[in-house]
């Protein structure tokens, strides 16, 4: 077996703990949410269910029988996600529905939960907090956009009562908290080109934050560090992606939209190595756990690479579909993925998996 054969190049096992089929869909990402020892799930038509994460085994199922534009985040008690009929619903952890609004779009990136609040922002860039208590809006404020963007699958981020947002033509704006005004507003990079087409220049993934310093990347121009407090910018690498960058705390590992991995140290851009190793296997964000960051691939493939020196350690086939961009590590000895064909599976990752670096 693939398993087999990829034990003999490593130094310790990868096993497959539990499978989970939780039904097809149409390939969209959507976030695995983790909540104690539990595992919430969704498929764009509709289905969620919750698993133990020790077992797989099903707990529950419901079918909300609307297709899910984006889901699943949550809470201690709750789990948000919206369908495509513009409703944000908000249920219990025994799926009982506490209350759904409608909106005045589509949501089609991730909510963000905290004090209470939920963020949520819809496809016309109109930003909208409301109360996890009941639904209430708290305020809404109105992004500037360009005539032609991306379907940007981007999230939001916060921290210190600033909620950060990545918007087209290579922005990225802060909005305080609890007012729903606008902090500043920064280029991440500035449009090039004549048309419409050659300037389009979103920030479709995730900033990250790091202390006083917030890095954003857009999908046709640079990676740019900025100040929090104020947005200037701290430096700035020409290197775009589409979907974004993980953190280790030193270094920031960025996905090129062909497929390439670059390290990059966080204090003034510079590139530490880059694997090409992967080109063109429609690998998305990486996903760090120990020393490792790990991609899945167009073909069902989990790769291990070294987040020191970027060498491809191990491999293993896991499906026969698209590994999603929700791969989630969990207490640094397990990984939980999800494919395009609605297989979640639990993976077990041991201390080492140094031998000889694999060929791809």
């Amino acid at each position: 077996t693939p398993l087999e054969e990829l034990k003999k190049n490593i130094s310790v096992d990868l096993e497959v703990l539990w499978k989970n089929n939780i039904g097809e869909h149409n390939g969209e990402n959507f976030d695995i949410f983790k909540s104690d020892n539990f595992l919430f799930a969704a498929t764009s038509d509709g289905v969620i269910k919750k698993l133990n994460i020790e077992t797989g085994d099903t707990l529950w199922e419901k079918n909300v029988e609307i297709t899910i534009a984006s889901g699943i985040s949550g809470d201690s008690e709750n789990l948000f996600f919206s369908t495509l009929d513009g409703f944000l619903w908000c249920m219990n952890h025994d799926g009982e529905l506490i209350w759904k609004i409608l909106l005045e779009g589509i949501v089609n990136s991730l909510p963000i939960i905290y004090d209470s609040k939920i963020v949520v922002k819809i496809n016309s860039y109109k930003i909208i907090q409301l109360n996890v208590k009941d639904g209430s809006v708290i305020w809404k404020y109105q992004a500037a956009i360009p005539p032609l963007t991306f379907k940007s699958e981007g999230k939001l981020a916060y921290s210190d009562n600033v909620v950060y947002l990545g918007l087209p033509g290579g922005k990225l704006i802060a909005i305080d908290s609890p007012t729903g005004g606008l902090v500043w507003e920064a280029n991440i990079s500035r449009a090039k080109g004549a048309t419409d087409i050659e300037r389009a220049n979103d920030i479709t993934s995730h900033p990250v934050i790091d202390e006083s310093v917030i890095y954003g990347i857009t999908t046709n121009g640079d990676i740019s560090s900025l100040n929090r407090r104020n947005g200037k910018t701290i430096w700035t690498l020409p290197l775009s992606s589409f979907y974004g960058m993980v953190f280790n705390g030193s270094s920031l590992f960025v996905t090129h939209d062909n497929g390439s991995i670059y390290s990059l140290d966080k204090n003034d851009g510079e590139v530490e190595w880059r694997q090409g190793a992967l080109q063109y296997r429609r690998i998305r964000t990486g996903t760090l756990i120990q020393d490792y960051i790990v991609f899945g691939d167009y073909d069902g493939y989990i790769h291990f690479l070294s987040s020191a020196s970027g060498s491809v350690l191990a491999r293993i086939k896991l499906d026969d579909s698209q590994i999603l961009n929700n791969i989630m590590e969990i207490d640094n000895s397990l990984v939980i993925l999800m494919t395009a064909a609605g297989e979640i599976i639990c993976l077990k990752v041991g201390e080492q998996i140094i031998n000889d670096e694999l060929e791809v």
